[in-house]
């Protein structure tokens, strides 16, 4: 067991079943391996087939952004929660909202809730390499919305009003909606970004007026 356990910490603190299943492929009984490794307080399990290994076991502290990546996909942060990293709305958030490809999910686990919105192919995919990007968690890379994309998914998939909007609209919606700090994130946003994703917006009448509103005096 000791040898198991070595080797076990080699892995990264956000794993899956298969990659626990490889490590313990020569030894008798591995899944009952896995439940005494629960049992002990090593392992937690997140959701079938995936877990993290607690912070006493490993040096390396799991990810819960690396985590929402990694456990319904393809998937990114964005929404409340990346506005909240990049420091734009004042709430904390508990949820770690992300936006995926895929059917809307939600998973409560042992460690943090995980909301997925599902987001049109039109637009989920348009600009990859613009619309996302690497931040960093212990040295470690997560896919998160840059602050622009996090608004933008924000008023596509939370703005259900079909009503054609005017510049007041907008300025209510960003600043008493939904508290957005409007100052910071125009000093966030980077014009070349926006003016990539101007086309994919051209029909949604709500994100069509905030580019312009943030391409103003950029």
């Amino acid at each position: 067991m000791d040898a198991l356990l070595k080797n076990l910490k080699r892995l990264q603190p956000e794993v899956d079943y298969q990659a626990l299943m490889a490590e313990m492929k020569h030894i008798s009984h591995p899944r009952r391996k896995l439940k005494e490794l629960q049992n002990k307080g090593y392992l937690t399990r997140v959701k079938k087939g995936f877990y993290v290994f607690s912070n006493d076991f490993i040096e390396r502290p799991y990810s819960p952004e690396i985590v929402a990546n990694l456990i319904y996909g393809p998937s990114y942060l964005s929404l409340e929660y990346a506005l909240s990293f990049y420091g734009l709305i004042p709430e904390r958030v508990s949820v770690y909202t992300s936006v995926t490809s895929q059917k809307n999910k939600k998973f409560q686990t042992p460690i943090g809730a995980f909301s997925y919105s599902h987001l049109h192919s039109d637009l989920y995919p348009y600009g990859v390499g613009f619309k996302h990007q690497f931040s960093m968690e212990n040295g470690r890379p997560f896919l998160i919305a840059s602050p622009e994309k996090a608004v933008l998914d924000l008023f596509t998939l939370r703005m259900k009003s079909s009503a054609k909007p005017s510049m007041g609209d907008l300025q209510v919606a960003l600043e008493d909606d939904w508290r957005i700090d409007v100052k910071s994130l125009r000093q966030m946003v980077r014009r070349d970004l926006l003016e990539n994703m101007k086309s994919a917006y051209r029909n949604r009448p709500w994100c069509k007026l905030l580019i312009d509103f943030l391409l103003e005096d950029q």
